[in-house]
């Protein structure tokens, strides 16, 4: 079906409107001498058809024989087209100066990004290609990525790997850096609790227990004692050397309580659509944003916003320019009430949802407690998690 409508606009053709008595004595001669045509509405002595040029012209003699009139109401096809710009020459030459032009204009390189870059500076980095040629105004052809991508890492030995890769006139490069080494902290610190709790279990690798199994703490409290000594029994008291301060080392787990409390919502907000909308369109260019048309913010107090981006792009080759159409759909909002059940169970849920957002994906919350209660006259969920966690926190003896 493209391909016909392709051929039917290469060949042109017309869209006609038939009047008369004899309009089906008209189509039924058209048949019988084999005039092609296609589209045809036929209502009472109207019809409205589309036909090429040489059906057009073998039709106009059955329409005098018919005693029809024939109106043409629009001409398709690249003949017409060509006949319209052999008289705006002007117009057909700046429009091919135009394609020319921008094809020119996105053969070069005109933006680079760099990412992937935490320790090393953009500024070097770019330095770094500038010396490899590539920098704003370079002709894309001249560039060979992968060439480009093995040369960086051997440029600069910080550079684990990169990757080079082009997105029409912009020039994306992504590294990845050679990994630190990581450096053994060896001073002298205590191990104390990060959150209140109930200790469950406690492993001293090294340094003294400042509480035991059972022991209620504190955000803050000591936990292991940053200092080691001998065990007195082995020398008497007055032989035994002064403690030494060491780095605690250990494990402390602790029952701990997590919570978070809802609303009650027993009516809730609900969008219905007026039927009015408003429409604006606006400029997007590397520099900013201009608006094209229409309101330049939202001209209801309750809306639906639609977005759609209008830009152009083919093969590698992309347009900077975008078009952004918003589209704003009026909103009529009504209260609803809401099922006092049904309103508990999406507090719960939502009191859980909070819960889970507090813990890490590794722990798992072993009991679940709610509470309902009054505050001010409204209604609240309170969920309350259970769980049991390493609760030790680093801190220096002398910061």
């Amino acid at each position: 079906m493209f391909i016909i409508r392709w051929w039917r606009f290469i060949r042109g053709f017309v869209v006609v409107s038939l009047e008369g008595r004899g309009i089906e004595r008209l189509i039924n001669l058209a048949i019988s001498r084999g005039i092609a045509f296609w589209d045809l509405h036929k209502q009472k002595e109207r019809a409205r058809l589309s036909l090429p040029l040489s059906s057009f012209r073998a039709l106009r003699p059955l329409i005098r024989q018919t005693h029809c009139r024939l109106r043409i109401e629009r001409k398709v096809g690249l003949p017409f087209l060509k006949y319209r710009l052999r008289r705006r020459w002007g117009l057909a030459a700046g429009a091919v100066i135009f394609v020319a032009a921008l094809y020119l204009a996105t053969s070069f390189v005109w933006s680079i990004r760099v990412s992937g870059a935490d320790r090393l500076e953009e500024e070097e980095i770019l330095s770094l290609v500038g010396e490899l040629g590539v920098r704003p105004g370079v002709w894309k052809r001249k560039l060979d990525l992968g060439e480009l991508a093995e040369e960086l890492p051997r440029r600069n030995s910080a550079i684990a790997w990169a990757g080079l890769r082009l997105r029409g006139i912009l020039l994306e490069i992504e590294i990845v850096e050679h990994l630190a080494g990581t450096e053994i902290d060896n001073r002298p610190a205590d191990l104390i609790a990060a959150r209140d709790g109930l200790i469950e279990r406690i492993v001293v690798i090294e340094g003294r227990a400042a509480v035991k199994v059972g022991d209620t703490v504190s955000r803050g409290d000591l936990l292991i004692e940053g200092l080691t000594s001998l065990e007195e029994g082995i020398l008497a008291p007055e032989e035994l050397p002064p403690p030494q301060e060491v780095r605690a080392r250990g494990q402390v787990e602790a029952r701990v309580w997590y919570e978070a409390r809802e609303a009650l919502e027993l009516e809730k907000s609900t969008g219905v659509l007026t039927g009015r909308s408003r429409k604006s369109a606006h400029l997007r260019l590397q520099s900013g944003s201009r608006r094209l048309w229409g309101p330049a913010e939202d001209p209801y107090r309750n809306a639906r916003k639609k977005s759609r981006v209008l830009k152009w792009s083919w093969r590698n080759l992309h347009l900077p320019v975008e078009i952004e159409i918003i589209t704003y759909h009026e909103l009529r909002v009504e209260q609803q009430r809401v099922p006092y059940d049904e309103a508990l169970h999406l507090a719960r849920e939502k009191a859980v949802q909070a819960l889970q957002a507090q813990l890490s994906g590794e722990i798992e919350r072993e009991q679940l407690f709610f509470e309902e209660y009054t505050d001010k006259g409204a209604g609240w969920i309170r969920a309350v998690a259970e769980i049991r966690e390493e609760i030790s926190m680093v801190r220096l003896r002398r910061p």
